[in-house]
């Protein structure tokens, strides 16, 4: 195979493409955490959830980067991620948690459209989501 002038001006094009396609959701979500942590705002969402994320041996901030992924998506996700301070473990954990559960107001509807029982496609996937969770947790903690 020969790598030709087209095969490179075609692959940078998807590749600038695919890059804003992910700026458009990666960025904005890290600025608006980041103007939660500096208005202060942050530490109140997360000391509400602390508590309870500790059973998967996360921290309060671990809330933003969950909430995020399970509602919005995984890039959303991942902006959160940068614009907070989170342990390896933490991020390790909230990967393998959105891994079973994200993006549910855009793939709750598939499901449904598709003839899935929604309280049964959703209960299953954040079910399986908090076990990992919990599991990594006490693995990892």
């Amino acid at each position: 195979m020969q790598i030709t002038a087209n095969m490179i001006q075609r692959g940078a094009k998807a590749g600038l493409e695919t890059t804003w396609e992910l700026a458009k959701v990666v960025v904005p979500t890290a600025v608006v955490v980041a103007l939660f942590k500096a208005s202060g705002l942050l530490e109140s969402i997360t000391a509400l959830f602390a508590p309870y994320l500790s059973w998967f041996g996360l921290s309060g901030d671990a809330a933003v980067v969950l909430f995020s992924g399970y509602f919005i998506n995984l890039y959303a996700a991942a902006g959160s991620i940068m614009a907070l301070t989170l342990s390896w473990q933490e991020i390790t954990i909230c990967a393998v948690m959105l891994t079973f559960c994200h993006s549910l107001l855009v793939e709750l509807p598939i499901s449904k459209k598709a003839g899935s029982p929604l309280s049964y496609i959703f209960f299953i996937r954040l079910g399986c989501s908090l076990a990992v969770g919990w599991l990594l947790g006490v693995v990892l903690s």
